[in-house]
Protein backbone atom coordinates (compact mmCIF):
# COMPACT_ATOMS: atom_id res chain seq x y z
CA UNK A 1 0.00 0.00 0.00
CA UNK A 2 1.26 3.14 -1.34
CA UNK A 3 0.60 6.35 0.72
CA UNK A 4 0.20 10.15 -0.63
CA UNK A 5 1.30 13.18 1.52
CA UNK A 6 0.44 16.49 -0.03
CA UNK A 7 1.25 19.90 1.33
CA UNK A 8 -1.59 21.36 -0.13
CA UNK A 9 -4.39 19.41 1.55
CA UNK A 10 -6.14 16.97 -0.68
CA UNK A 11 -5.09 13.78 -0.83
CA UNK A 12 -6.70 11.42 -4.01
CA UNK A 13 -6.08 8.29 -5.57
CA UNK A 14 -7.17 7.86 -9.27
CA UNK A 15 -9.02 4.49 -9.25
CA UNK A 16 -9.92 4.32 -12.91
CA UNK A 17 -13.77 5.81 -12.42
CA UNK A 18 -14.53 9.59 -11.71
CA UNK A 19 -10.99 9.82 -10.91
CA UNK A 20 -11.04 9.94 -6.90
CA UNK A 21 -10.96 7.14 -4.75
CA UNK A 22 -12.37 7.42 -0.92
CA UNK A 23 -9.63 6.11 0.32
CA UNK A 24 -7.68 9.63 0.58
CA UNK A 25 -10.09 11.98 2.20
CA UNK A 26 -9.19 15.81 1.63
CA UNK A 27 -7.48 16.46 5.22
CA UNK A 28 -5.48 19.05 6.94
CA UNK A 29 -1.47 19.67 5.24
CA UNK A 30 -0.03 17.88 7.80
CA UNK A 31 -2.17 15.10 8.28
CA UNK A 32 -1.21 11.61 7.34
CA UNK A 33 -3.72 10.01 5.25
CA UNK A 34 -6.18 7.46 6.22
CA UNK A 35 -5.79 3.96 5.53
CA UNK A 36 -8.86 2.74 6.86
CA UNK A 37 -7.38 0.54 9.42
CA UNK A 38 -4.50 -1.00 7.25
CA UNK A 39 -1.25 -0.54 9.05
CA UNK A 40 2.07 0.46 7.43
CA UNK A 41 4.85 -2.19 9.38
CA UNK A 42 8.40 -0.81 10.15
CA UNK A 43 11.24 -0.51 8.89
CA UNK A 44 9.40 0.35 5.84
CA UNK A 45 11.64 1.44 2.06
CA UNK A 46 9.62 3.11 -0.69
CA UNK A 47 10.54 5.61 -3.22
CA UNK A 48 10.18 9.48 -2.24
CA UNK A 49 8.66 11.65 -5.33
CA UNK A 50 9.68 15.24 -4.62
CA UNK A 51 8.54 18.08 -6.92
CA UNK A 52 9.95 21.25 -6.73
CA UNK A 53 9.59 24.69 -8.18
CA UNK A 54 11.70 25.05 -11.66
CA UNK A 55 12.95 28.29 -10.20
CA UNK A 56 16.11 27.26 -8.39
CA UNK A 57 19.51 25.04 -9.64
CA UNK A 58 19.01 21.43 -8.85
CA UNK A 59 21.96 21.21 -6.77
CA UNK A 60 20.27 23.49 -4.72
CA UNK A 61 16.78 21.38 -5.06
CA UNK A 62 18.60 18.35 -4.04
CA UNK A 63 20.62 19.63 -0.71
CA UNK A 64 17.35 20.67 0.50
CA UNK A 65 15.81 17.27 0.61
CA UNK A 66 19.18 15.86 1.48
CA UNK A 67 19.63 18.37 4.59
CA UNK A 68 16.06 16.52 6.09
CA UNK A 69 16.96 12.99 5.62
CA UNK A 70 20.86 13.72 7.10
CA UNK A 71 18.67 15.54 10.14
CA UNK A 72 16.65 12.92 10.67
CA UNK A 73 19.37 9.64 9.82
CA UNK A 74 17.34 8.60 6.97
CA UNK A 75 19.00 5.80 5.33
CA UNK A 76 18.13 7.33 1.18
CA UNK A 77 19.57 6.65 -2.15
CA UNK A 78 19.29 9.16 -4.93
CA UNK A 79 17.20 7.80 -7.53
CA UNK A 80 16.03 10.21 -10.31
CA UNK A 81 15.16 13.44 -11.91
CA UNK A 82 12.65 14.68 -14.04
CA UNK A 83 11.71 17.87 -15.49
CA UNK A 84 8.17 19.01 -16.50
CA UNK A 85 7.52 19.62 -19.95
CA UNK A 86 7.19 23.19 -19.29
CA UNK A 87 9.98 23.44 -17.57
CA UNK A 88 8.12 24.49 -14.43
CA UNK A 89 8.32 21.41 -11.85
CA UNK A 90 11.55 19.49 -11.18
CA UNK A 91 10.87 15.84 -9.69
CA UNK A 92 13.56 14.07 -7.66
CA UNK A 93 13.18 10.38 -6.33
CA UNK A 94 14.82 9.08 -3.60
CA UNK A 95 15.01 5.30 -2.34
CA UNK A 96 14.32 5.75 1.85
CA UNK A 97 14.05 3.67 4.46
CA UNK A 98 11.89 4.74 7.89
CA UNK A 99 12.59 2.96 10.89
CA UNK A 100 8.90 4.22 12.48
CA UNK A 101 6.19 6.18 11.85
CA UNK A 102 7.28 9.05 14.41
CA UNK A 103 10.37 9.22 11.64
CA UNK A 104 8.14 9.03 8.88
CA UNK A 105 5.60 12.32 10.60
CA UNK A 106 9.05 14.18 11.26
CA UNK A 107 10.39 13.60 7.57
CA UNK A 108 7.12 14.65 6.42
CA UNK A 109 6.88 17.87 8.52
CA UNK A 110 10.82 19.03 7.92
CA UNK A 111 9.93 18.53 4.20
CA UNK A 112 7.32 21.08 4.51
CA UNK A 113 9.64 23.87 5.53
CA UNK A 114 11.16 23.96 2.12
CA UNK A 115 10.60 26.91 0.35
CA UNK A 116 10.17 25.37 -3.19
CA UNK A 117 8.83 22.08 -2.04
CA UNK A 118 5.32 21.81 -3.82
CA UNK A 119 4.22 18.61 -2.57
CA UNK A 120 5.98 14.92 -1.83
CA UNK A 121 4.77 11.28 -2.28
Amino acid sequence: MSFLHNFAGTMTKNNGSNGKSNLFKKQGPSQPVDMQGQNLKFPVTFNLKAVMTGTRFDDDNKQDIVSVFMKLDIAYTYLDKKISKNGTYTSFTYKVTLGSKNQMYKMYEELRTIENLKFAL
